[in-house]
């Protein structure tokens, strides 16, 4: 599939899910976009969709399940050999926990996923997914790493920052 036809079903699929958040059941629906790189400085834009909704007050703060999906786009290597590798995009959908404190504030979290497509960076399963962020009211700001933990080589990993709005 032309990689125009996938960033174009991303995009829609993210529109899609960003009209069902606006309903009152899907309150704690988060959708943003930002950028990936992994080694050599190789980036790319990615796409992040998450249900996070709470499950408990914990220590003054509030645990979350973070059950979501994110879409790499394919970039171009330096050689045609890392080009053939790294040319499809890479979808990974992943289930975890969030801890944070208030409306605003810094969080955290951890997670474990699966992914459909392989790249050097994203080789293969499971992916680890872990997250530093800070929110303010409906807009975070969310710093992740994903890999694989050097179960399966090579594990180059790609590490994204996300601006996301949260319904």
């Amino acid at each position: 599939m032309p990689q125009t036809v996938r960033a174009a079903i991303a995009r829609a699929l993210l529109a899609a899910v960003c009209a069902l958040g606006a309903m009152p059941a899907l309150a704690q629906f988060e959708a943003g976009a930002g950028v990936s790189w992994t080694r050599g400085n190789e980036a790319t834009p990615v796409l992040a969709v998450a249900w996070v909704p709470e499950l408990r007050p914990l220590a003054g703060g509030v645990l979350r399940a973070d059950l979501g999906a994110m879409y790499f786009d394919g970039r171009d290597g330096r050689d045609g050999q890392r080009a053939r590798r790294r040319a499809s995009g890479v979808t990974v959908l992943h289930v975890g926990l969030r801890y944070g404190r208030g409306a605003t504030g810094l969080f955290v979290g951890g997670g474990l996923g699966a992914q459909s497509g392989t790249t050097d960076a994203l080789s293969g399963g499971p992916q680890f997914v872990t997250t530093l962020g800070w929110r303010w009211r409906h807009t975070s700001l969310l710093l992740r790493h994903v890999s694989n933990a050097s179960l399966r080589s090579p594990n180059d990993g790609e590490t994204l920052a996300v601006v996301a709005w949260r319904f």
